[in-house]
């Protein structure tokens, strides 16, 4: 089978998001209960890119899931409901809203429609501009439809700490954009820029991502 050779092995070293869809199993494409794996590569497929918005859009998911759904209890695609704090055409909340679509199955308003009343998507992610959270970064709330449980998710990736040679490489954007880099100076931007995605994604930085009970 072809593999998408990535310059980056740490986004394969990502603990996976599984989740079971009714939806895939009552059309065929699973058994029921089976479940579906959402890996982080999954996430720069549809992005086209690997970013800090990408990676934290992808474990808030993550954190929100677990909270949620505790235990062995394997989340239930299309039956989460998420209520981004934002407007979808500021900064990056477009390609976080995607994402955090893409894992849950909550869609905007062009969402599937369902079938017999029953698997809808459609509107159960929402860009809610007057949804207000109490600590800085970006924040979302995910809730079970069949529960009402729900909790608040904030992420803040900017609290996770760089180092002085991190800040060095951070330089070269502006010249790698451009492509007027050398290839010293893209990788040294590379160090820095994926750096921080396998920081987010795999290590321990608690003020990073906090879960409140709603």
């Amino acid at each position: 089978m072809t593999k998408t050779k990535w310059k980056q092995d740490f986004y394969l070293d990502v603990e996976p998001i599984a989740m079971q869809d009714p939806l895939a199993s009552v059309l065929g494409a699973t058994d029921d209960g089976e479940p579906i794996y959402y890996a982080y590569e999954d996430c720069v497929k549809l992005a086209g890119h690997a970013c800090a918005s990408v990676s934290s859009a992808f474990q808030m998911t993550k954190v929100a899931l677990k909270a949620l759904y505790p235990g062995d209890e394997l989340p239930v695609r299309g039956d989460i409901e998420v209520r981004y704090s934002g407007d979808r055409e500021d900064g990056a909340n477009g390609p976080i809203g995607q994402v955090i679509q893409f894992l849950t199955g909550a869609a905007i308003e062009t969402g599937f429609h369902g079938l017999g009343g029953k698997y809808s998507r459609a509107d159960r992610f929402v860009y809610d501009q007057n949804l207000e959270g109490d600590r800085p970064g970006i924040m979302a709330v995910f809730k079970r439809s069949d529960t009402g449980d729900a909790v608040t998710v904030y992420a803040n990736p900017s609290v996770i700490p760089m180092t002085d040679e991190e800040k060095e490489c951070s330089s070269y954007m502006p010249q790698t954009i451009m492509g007027s880099a050398t290839p010293e100076e893209r990788e040294k931007f590379y160090k820095y820029w994926q750096g921080k995605n396998r920081k987010i994604l795999l290590e321990d930085h608690p003020p990073a991502f906090i879960v409140e009970k709603v």
